[in-house]
């Protein structure tokens, strides 16, 4: 009886062995896949209009949840959560670092304690802001010229005035009078100033994860960076500053996230390498409107969530050993 006892087992072992052995690699993927999601149950998300979704299907001020499609929304349907389940979307368009780094700070504690992903969206509005400074400026000095050329701008709508100034600058029948507007938006005392907007959007990041930590908080964060939709626009030395100023940002960033003091689990999404040669795919910039598109949040939210699925996979290993 022991042995047909023994012989059982053995046969059942085998079969079982044999089972897992010939299990389909897409049921072993599907099956990791799975467990990974389970392990995401709070997300919290700081940022500007991208982070709260502008220009997606259903966008409301103030209502982020509402933005159909926008990457903060995917994570939250990939992962199963709900706006009053998990996801927590403090993004406001407008906000630059340094009204980031307050809302982060004014943002509830257990939320932050209990969050599994943090993602901040920052750096687009401290250029934005900057360069429009400088070209309400250089518009003002040089009203009278551009206003006979037919030239004018509305600096009470950002939104309306970005448009307006792409329009504008990719207007080559204006050449001589807007290489002049150009050449007084880049002097080297501009320059100096979007280095000094660098330097400070990468304090106020630091601040952010700073104090993210001091509240006891263990999430992984996802620093995104700016891009730069101008890409698809003629070549002229404003457009190269803003390029310039934004790799600047993507360098600080990354540095960051490298650093002793504050690298712990933060993880850069380079969208200006992301999105570079595809802005008329990934924004909707034919339509001068900066922000991304629905395929442009999509990639957004499909590059963390590899990301997070690769880092999920490193913890459990580190765990297990």
């Amino acid at each position: 009886m022991k042995r047909i006892k023994n012989a059982v087992c053995f046969l059942l072992t085998l079969l079982l062995v044999g089972l897992s052995l010939s299990l389909p690699v897409g049921a072993e993927a599907e099956n990791s896949e799975e467990a990974s999601q389970s392990e995401i149950h709070s997300i919290v998300v700081f940022g500007d209009s991208i982070a709260e979704g502008y220009g997606m299907p259903g966008f409301t001020a103030g209502h982020p949840e509402k933005a159909e499609g926008s990457f903060a929304n995917l994570l939250a349907e990939h992962y199963g959560l709900t706006d009053n389940d998990g996801i927590h979307n403090w993004a406001k368009t407008g906000l630059d670092s340094k009204d980031i780094l307050k809302t982060v700070k004014n943002a509830d504690i257990d939320c932050l304690k209990n969050a599994d992903m943090i993602v901040i969206s920052a750096g687009s509005n401290d250029m934005i802001n900057l360069l429009g400074e400088v070209v309400f400026q250089t518009y003002n000095s040089m009203a009278g010229e551009l206003r006979e050329s037919g030239i004018t701008l509305d600096f009470s709508d950002l939104n309306a005035l970005e448009s307006a100034l792409l329009s504008i600058l990719s207007d080559s029948s204006k050449k001589e009078l807007l290489q002049r507007f150009i050449q007084e938006c880049t002097t080297r005392q501009v320059k100096t100033r979007c280095q000094d907007a660098v330097m400070k959007c990468g304090n106020n990041i630091q601040e952010m994860i700073s104090y993210v930590r001091e509240v006891g908080s263990q999430a992984e964060i996802f620093l995104l960076t700016p891009y730069n939709p101008t890409e698809a626009f003629l070549s002229n030395d404003l457009f190269a500053l803003i390029q310039h100023s934004i790799e600047d940002i993507g360098k600080t960033y990354q540095e960051i996230s490298q650093s002793r003091e504050y690298g712990y689990r933060v993880n850069v999404v380079d969208l200006l390498s992301d999105f570079s040669g595809q802005y008329l795919e990934l924004t909707n910039i034919a339509s001068l409107d900066i922000h991304p598109s629905a395929a442009g949040h999509r990639q957004i939210a499909d590059t963390i969530i590899r990301r997070m699925n690769i880092l999920l996979k490193q913890h459990e290993a580190e765990i297990m050993t």
